[in-house]
């Protein structure tokens, strides 16, 4: 199985072209994306990713790190064993820097799935409004009261929180694209 890019490495190959996306949002949108269209097209998410004006530098370097994302997310999304992995910093990273990029990853799955036809207006199933509501709640996560002072308890609602986001995006997955996931469980 492919595996993700190094969220450090990634984001900054990603801030050396100035990106409108760093790592997480960027693994968000085109979770997003994923749960919207079922497939997307590398250069299509690449360029909400890169935006509209390009560097004229090398790109090879940034795109070859977001193609192995791309080649990863597309297997874990659809693992019939729930293989899936959100890309945040892992427990080495401080408290603050994990909030701050899983709000960022939730930012990006909203946005990912605006970019690929997901309405207000969409009629989509209860279980998906609602987790959609959490994660517009959660991208917009305050970690100002955690500045010095975080304990256990904060760690635990972290990681409690990241894998309901976790869960939550292949139950999405699961309710917007439901033949696919029937014929890659089979």
């Amino acid at each position: 199985m492919n595996s993700l890019p190094d969220i450090n490495l990634l984001d900054n190959a990603l801030e050396s072209v100035d990106a409108m996306m760093g790592a997480a949002e960027a693994h968000g949108a085109l979770c997003g994306m994923l749960c919207a269209r079922g497939v997307v097209e590398l250069s299509h998410w690449v360029q909400h990713v890169l935006g509209e004006q390009h560097p004229e530098g090398n790109l090879e370097p940034v795109t070859q790190q977001l193609a192995q994302m791309h080649r990863a997310t597309l297997e874990q999304i659809n693992d019939a064993v729930a293989d899936f992995h959100l890309l945040v910093p892992d427990d080495d990273a401080s408290l603050i820097e994990r909030v701050e990029a899983l709000a960022n990853w939730c930012q990006g799955y909203v946005y990912g799935l605006a970019a690929g036809g997901v309405s207000q207006d969409s009629t989509l199933p209860s279980d998906t409004q609602e987790l959609l509501a959490d994660f517009i709640e959660i991208s917009r996560a305050g970690f100002d009261h955690l500045a010095d002072n975080y304990d256990e308890e904060d760690e635990v609602a972290y990681m409690e929180i990241s894998e309901y986001v976790r869960t939550g995006i292949l139950l999405i997955n699961e309710e917007l694209q439901p033949l696919k996931t029937a014929y890659t469980l089979q």
